[in-house]
């Protein structure tokens, strides 16, 4: 197993453990890295590498534990690669609740995760989250994407007219150009500003899935914006979704290669925010937790959102959206369980 600080290339290192791959269980290969550090290029030059007409999905943690018969997605002609991107800790606690037992005999699972998720599980020791350090520590072969360019890249970068910075997918999108847009947006568009500072804080709550323009008005009005809410929020969306010089994309950007209605807010940003790269990191206040529980109702959200803020020592937080989660939720709809065991192991702990 490749572990956190290896320098090896992780595209040849995904690449040998895709080739060496034999029933009856197929490897779960998880990529760990700060945002833009080139993981998603990784997994599909390994997969075109090693298995260019193997089926790929790209499903969420949370659409897997929906399947009623999940065996059944996989019962065609394969192989499979199942790409589960971008995974939040109560997706790897899903995965860890016998998700991975069902997909591993049937298909080759590869993943993502930002390196502070990833640290955030390992330092916990609750029964809550042992499903998840249980995928960490022994399902996973875990591979660091080093962030730092090689020399070959960065001629690479140069030659193809790009800015050199710190790592190669941070340069092509641009990352820190967008970081000081970002920063310079408090004083020249604190409407847009406030509203990807908002986005930004429902990611590092846990929610990693694209919003909706709803949602995101939804939480605009959370903020107290009232006054032309309407066009003030709209203008707020224009400049959060602008391209500013030096980047490829806006702090907002259309999912799905611009092809979905749902906006994504760059990971880097929500990174910069956590302290990536000598960032000051800026604090998850109240405000955040609480607009973040009372804007996404849905039970996944909510689970997703109970799980994290556990781990960030938001103990009401937790007990409030894991408790809602097991209200709504279905008797039988799996996250229903899964909140219910992890709010039981909390109060066992006397953590919530």
């Amino acid at each position: 197993m490749t572990q956190p600080g290896d320098r090896n290339d992780p595209v040849e290192e995904v690449t040998r453990l895709l080739k060496s791959a034999a029933g009856p269980v197929n490897p779960m290969v998880l990529l760990v890295g700060p945002p833009l550090s080139g993981i998603t290029r990784s997994m599909y030059e390994a997969v075109q590498s090693c298995l260019p007409h193997g089926r790929l999905y790209r499903l969420t943690a949370a659409d897997l534990a929906a399947r009623p018969d999940l065996p059944s997605l996989f019962s065609g002609d394969g192989p499979y690669v199942l790409w589960l991107d971008g995974l939040t800790p109560a997706d790897l606690v899903l995965l860890g609740r016998g998700i991975l037992d069902q997909v591993l005999p049937r298909a080759l699972v590869l993943a993502s995760i930002d390196t502070f998720w990833a640290d955030r599980v390992l330092r916990d020791s609750s029964a809550a989250t042992a499903p998840a350090r249980t995928v960490l520590l022994e399902y996973a072969n875990r591979i660091t994407v080093p962030f730092t360019l090689t020399p070959r890249e960065r001629s690479w970068l140069r030659e193809m007219g790009y800015p050199v910075s710190k790592g190669i997918a941070e340069s092509l999108v641009g990352g820190e150009n967008l970081i000081k847009h970002y920063r310079r947006g408090a004083r020249s568009n604190p409407d847009g500003h406030r509203l990807v500072q908002a986005v930004v804080d429902v990611r590092r709550c846990g929610v990693h899935r694209p919003l909706h323009e709803d949602e995101l008005q939804s939480l605009w009005e959370a903020q107290g914006r009232c006054d032309d809410s309407l066009h003030a929020f709209r203008r707020a969306l224009d400049w959060a979704s602008s391209i500013p010089e030096g980047a490829t994309t806006g702090l907002l950007f259309r999912a799905r290669g611009g092809e979905s209605d749902a906006w994504r807010v760059l990971g880097y940003a929500a990174g910069a925010d956590n302290g990536d790269h000598g960032h000051k990191a800026r604090p998850l206040d109240d405000g955040a937790w609480k607009r973040t529980r009372e804007v996404f109702a849905d039970v996944d959200d909510q689970y997703a959102l109970g799980i994290a803020a556990h781990l960030h020592g938001r103990a009401d937080t937790a007990r409030l959206a894991l408790t809602h989660t097991v209200q709504v939720s279905a008797p039988e709809h799996p996250l229903a369980a899964a909140a219910d065991d992890a709010l039981r192991s909390l109060e066992a702990e006397g953590s919530v």
